[in-house]
């Protein structure tokens, strides 16, 4: 399989299988030489965009489930940050 290493990728073929397997080696190896740091970017970045894509409501009840008995706690320091003028 030597020669696989002089070809384009546009000139390999492989089947799903072949292919699924190699996404997941890239996946794997990508994230193995990320830093905590690149990594905690991503997945902020990645549940920011999440959020973004929630309406209202949704987004509320995501917090409330998530928060439970701070959420109120929570709501106060949002309007201690920000107060309704």
């Amino acid at each position: 399989m030597g020669g696989l290493t002089t070809m384009k990728p546009d000139e390999i073929v492989l089947n799903q299988e072949q292919f699924n397997t190699l996404k997941e080696i890239y996946v794997e190896r990508l994230v193995d030489n990320m830093s905590t740091k690149d990594l905690v970017n991503y997945v902020m970045d990645d549940i920011g965009k999440w959020v973004d894509k929630l309406t209202y409501a949704e987004a509320m009840i995501e917090f409330h489930e998530y928060w439970e008995e701070y959420f109120t706690d929570t709501i106060d320091e949002v309007l201690e940050i920000h107060p309704n003028v």
